[in-house]
């Protein structure tokens, strides 16, 4: 081979080697064009509550001139705040200028304090050049600690403490009981334009006009303040524990509405009850100047616990034309369903006009010893005793004894007819 086929084949493989060069140089980075640089620019979901278990979007770019290889992120927890499933985020490249997302899960513990707590993030990656001096590429490695932020905002939570009543025992219709509910926070953040609403029903109704309503105001966290109410009882309430209804609305620092719902635990005792289930008078008929007519009164105790030492007494009332001798009886113990009569006395005056006159009757009575119930119970009841517009004479009036007298008269004219006379 002459010089001349030498020369013009090392030109070839010249212009060659300086075409593949010069193409590796515009795929790997010089010396000059900077380097590699990764970061965390943004987090989304920043502001957690204690307890919350929450995804948290993590984005990481590269701010340098070079492309980052290999990136490792791994997310080391601290006592309060921690990354509950993978801990290590990779990412095989992460070009110039560019930027990827990364998920994690968040856990805040409960006991964390209102405040800003941070979570570092340990990271790594590799970059690629050619080093003009050395005519070769160079693997770098860099490490970084970098870290994330998280604003753990303590939420409100309503609670009721104690609950006290005035009356201590509630019966059934009482009137007026005072409840009073002690309205807790016992969250990490403060509760303002605090209002309770007693949900009240046909058991418990009102007192009067808003009592079923209490406004508190401002709860910081871990205050308590007292909210007021007054119901009423129902009569035909069972002796039983109730739970009433609390609605309590609230507005969180920033002004945002919020709603929970509670409820208030009350005890019914027991309480005797009376009704007068029938009465009579002998006589039947009632005129005007009839006297020592006998009043029989007949009592049930229909409430739910037994009733001691009771007593049936008329009550004074105003135009009643009847004055009694005997104005009370006493009737002994009665259980709960037992009834049992009690007998009184009076005449009608001479001047009664005829008609129907409202007499009241009050049953008083203990409650059950036995329960502890040493209270003296009152209850009025109200009958009708009618006057007719006949007349006695006498004054004096026996019961049936018209009919009977027309009957003996019956007969003897029938005999004396029989006998022709």
């Amino acid at each position: 081979m002459d010089n001349k086929v030498i020369l013009k084949s090392l030109c070839v493989f010249g212009i060659a080697f300086f075409m593949v060069f010069s193409l590796m140089l515009s795929f790997i980075p010089q010396a000059d064009a900077g380097f590699a640089s990764v970061t965390i620019t943004d987090v989304r979901q920043t502001e957690l509550h204690p307890g919350d278990t929450k995804e948290v979007t993590v984005t990481v770019k590269n701010n340098g001139g070079r492309d980052a290889k290999d990136i490792r992120l791994a997310f080391q927890g601290t006592d309060k705040i921690s990354v509950i499933g993978p801990t290590v985020a990779q990412l095989n490249t992460l070009n110039s200028w560019h930027s990827k997302d990364v998920v994690i899960t968040v856990y805040v513990k409960e006991e964390a304090q209102n405040g800003i707590y941070s979570l570092p993030v340990a990271c790594s990656w590799r970059d690629l050049y050619l080093d003009p001096a050395k005519g070769h590429v160079i693997t770098n490695k860099t490490k970084e600690q970098l870290g994330i932020s998280f604003n753990v905002i303590g939420a409100e939570v309503l609670n009721i403490g104690d609950i006290t009543t005035d009356p201590s025992d509630i019966k059934p219709g009482d009137e007026n009981v005072e409840l009073t509910v002690d309205i807790e926070n016992s969250g990490e953040a403060a509760a303002k334009d605090v209002e309770a609403k007693l949900l009240s029903n046909e058991d418990f109704k009102p007192s009067w006009s808003g009592t079923d309503r209490s406004y508190i105001g401002r709860l910081n966290s871990g205050d308590s303040k007292e909210a007021t109410f007054h119901v009423d009882v129902s009569d035909e309430i069972e002796s039983n524990t109730y739970s009433i209804p609390l609605r309590i609305r609230y507005k969180d620092t920033s002004g945002k509405e919020y709603e929970t719902m509670r409820s208030v635990e009350i005890l019914v005792e027991p309480k005797p009850e009376f009704e007068i289930v029938s009465h009579y008078t002998v006589p039947e008929t009632l005129n005007a100047g009839d006297n020592a007519v006998k009043l029989h009164v007949k009592v049930k105790n229909v409430g739910s616990e037994n009733a001691e030492s009771v007593s049936v007494r008329i009550t004074d009332e105003a135009d009643v034309p009847f004055d009694y001798d005997v104005k009370s009886d006493y009737v002994g113990n009665l259980k709960v369903g037992d009834a049992r009569e009690a007998v009184l006395e009076f005449d009608v005056k001479k001047k009664a006009e005829p008609k129907e006159y409202p007499q009241g009757i009050e049953i008083r009575c203990t409650g059950d010893r036995d329960l502890g119930d040493d209270t003296v119970y009152v209850f009025d009841e109200q009958i009708l005793l009618a006057v007719s517009s006949g007349s006695s004479s006498s004054g004096f009036s026996v019961p049936g004894f018209g009919v009977l007298f027309a009957l003996i008269a019956l007969v003897f004219a029938f005999v004396m007819r029989r006998k022709g006379l």
